[in-house]
């Protein structure tokens, strides 16, 4: 039989190549040293040169166009540019932030960002503090300038009606839960359209990850990275993320004092409504499902089956219940 030539799903860049090309691009020193550091929604090179570190970002085929990483790229420079803190993209010689690489799958979009600081300080309430205040400059930024974004909103289709698609084939032997799920979540949904609408600044540019894997301190100072989940959204939704993230850790963080401290630093900066803090366990159970859902698309992509079992899903739907019972007071009211 003659030799098949068979659709590659999903490649990985040696970081051998990488690194030529990185020292062809870009203005760096030697020695170079370029290692896979991790690989999820896009593979991630971290890259070392004259005792600094860089991480190299290469988005996967189809999930990103080139348009939608240059427009990031103007997102982190323009909050650069009005102080607030973000690990910045690093331009090539050219002058260009954003080029491509032709994978056996398609094009990939590859950009080098700066290391973000770390060296937090052992108080927690104030870099909470001070990440709250600073995603409320980041909103108030974007309501005044506007950037441009084509990827999908973060609406109801993105935190619903996508996940539940994604996930209703591992769902097949359990279709009285996911019939169930969809239910709650349509509930969470219509209360929040009914009751924060689309209106600035309730509505408007999110970062649409903040959660700790995304920001470093250097003392209480944060820096914010990965953008790679932003769109238009409400941001109740982008102050959710941080607290659904700690509930991992510490499932009563919302009684935390970093947690107020959190919402006390943001609310310095702009104000929110009652509805809006309540919507804050609505828009929580949401993520838990967008995560899920955000996990079956990747088993499409580049990952295995093996982990996205009834053990998983029953993992995530008991966060999205727990959320969901806090939200109550929201579905109520």
């Amino acid at each position: 039989m003659n030799d098949t030539i068979i659709q590659v799903r999903h490649s990985q860049l040696h970081p051998d190549a990488l690194k030529k090309e990185l020292a062809d691009r870009y203005a760096l020193g030697a020695p170079m040293q370029c290692r896979l550091f991790d690989s999820g929604i896009n593979d991630i090179y971290v890259v070392n040169a004259e005792g600094a570190r860089f991480f190299c970002r290469v988005s996967l085929t189809g999930r990103v166009t080139r348009k939608d990483v240059e427009e990031e790229v103007a997102v982190l420079r323009l909050l650069a540019d009005k102080g607030i803190r973000v690990a910045k993209p690093i331009a090539c010689q050219d002058s260009a932030f954003v080029w491509e690489v032709q994978a056996p799958e398609g094009p990939r979009a590859v950009v080098l960002f700066e290391e973000a600081p770390s060296a937090p300080s052992a108080d927690k309430g104030k870099q909470a503090c001070r990440l709250g205040s600073d995603l409320a400059r980041l909103h108030a930024i974007a309501d005044e300038q506007n950037p441009a974004v084509s990827r999908p909103a973060i609406d109801l289709h993105q935190l619903i009606e996508e996940p539940l698609r994604k996930m209703k084939p591992h769902f097949e032997h359990r279709s009285e839960e996911y019939q169930a799920l969809r239910e709650a979540a349509e509930q969470l949904g219509q209360a929040i359209e009914r009751k924060l609408g689309y209106e600035k600044p309730v509505y408007g540019f999110c970062h649409g990850d903040i959660h700790g894997g995304n920001v470093h301190f250097s003392g209480e100072e944060p820096t914010l990275f990965d953008f790679d989940c932003m769109g238009y959204g409400w941001r109740a939704y982008d102050i959710c993320v941080f607290a659904w993230n700690e509930t991992f850790g510490e499932e009563g963080y919302v009684e935390s004092e970093p947690w107020k401290a959190f919402l006390e630093g943001y609310q310095s900066v702009r104000p929110l409504s009652e509805r809006e803090i309540q919507a804050i366990p609505a828009f929580a159970a949401l993520r838990d499902l967008w995560l899920a859902g955000l996990h079956a698309d990747v088993l499409e992509r580049n990952a295995g089956c093996s982990w996205y079992n009834d053990g998983y899903l029953d993992n995530r739907l008991r966060y999205f219940k727990l959320w969901q019972e806090r939200a109550a007071s929201f579905l109520q009211a």
